[in-house]
């Protein structure tokens, strides 16, 4: 259970690592980064048992980084993480057919 002011001092915590962007447009919130979506991704990936560290990026493409990465046994494996955003977001949903049913998308949950 948070404090009084713990909600505060949480999110700021996560803003400070940069997974979270203060949004002060339209309205005054927050939005995921891509720093933040991949930390969600290798956080799943972890407590899947799938890998246990993530190491130095191997390269950056138009659509994608790719980092080395380590299982328990200590395998060599490759984290590729897509960055559909990059390049014309427009055109994603036409491009990739599992996200053709979907009539909204925000290109970040795309990537």
């Amino acid at each position: 259970s948070l404090h009084h002011g713990g909600v505060q001092a949480a999110i700021a915590a996560i803003a400070k690592h940069k997974l979270v962007h203060h949004e002060r447009r339209v309205y005054d919130g927050y939005r995921l980064t891509y720093s933040g979506y991949d930390f969600l991704a290798v956080r799943a990936l972890v407590q899947q048992s799938v890998m246990t560290f993530v190491g130095q990026k191997l390269g950056v493409g138009k659509e994608s980084d790719v980092f080395h990465a380590t299982n328990d046994e200590g395998d060599a494996l490759a984290l590729k993480l897509h960055r559909l955003g990059r390049t014309s977001f427009r055109s994603i949903k036409t491009k990739r057919d599992y996200l053709r049913h979907r009539k909204t998308s925000s290109w970040l949950y795309m990537s």
